[in-house]
């Protein structure tokens, strides 16, 4: 079932277990995404820094994994201001992501339940592909969801 809007505005009950969306095409990783990223993280493995043994080891650069989890939910995370992130699980990164990749990103509601009166648990799972349908990271991403106030 697809879900009604990427962009929501829905209380817990409102969001449906097996709901799907998918951003085709949504953003290609470039060398100054990652030089960028070994800036800000500090990660400057030979992998995503040397050519000779990128090109040895991968052909070619690699994205950080981190970096290439974060881009998938920046494309396809549900900006709902009634949920925020819970955490984060199952983080996996199959397939090596290349300069010049572009990621689709799709996520399907995989479950839901009740917390308390204030909040439910939606958990996502994302996954990423590259130009060639690698998927090249996946991983749960959980949220709590206000659950619409009682009178």
């Amino acid at each position: 079932m697809r879900a009604p809007a990427k962009d929501t505005n829905r209380y817990f009950h409102e969001i449906s277990e097996g709901e799907t969306w998918t951003e085709t095409d949504a953003r290609t990783i470039t060398e100054a995404d990652i030089i960028n990223f070994c800036g800000v993280s500090g990660d400057f493995h030979r992998a995503v820094t040397s050519k000779p043994y990128a090109e040895e080891k991968f052909g070619g650069l690699i994205a950080h994994g981190h970096l290439v989890a974060a881009v998938a939910e920046s494309i396809i995370a549900d900006l709902n201001p009634k949920a925020f992130t819970y955490g984060h699980d199952h983080v996996r990164f199959p397939a090596p992501t290349m300069v010049d990749d572009t990621l689709t990103v799709s996520r399907e509601v995989v479950n839901k339940e009740v917390r308390d009166e204030e909040f439910g648990r939606v958990d996502y799972r994302y996954e990423a592909e590259n130009d060639d349908g690698e998927t090249v990271c996946v991983f749960d991403h959980l949220t709590m969801v206000e659950r619409e106030p009682r009178n």
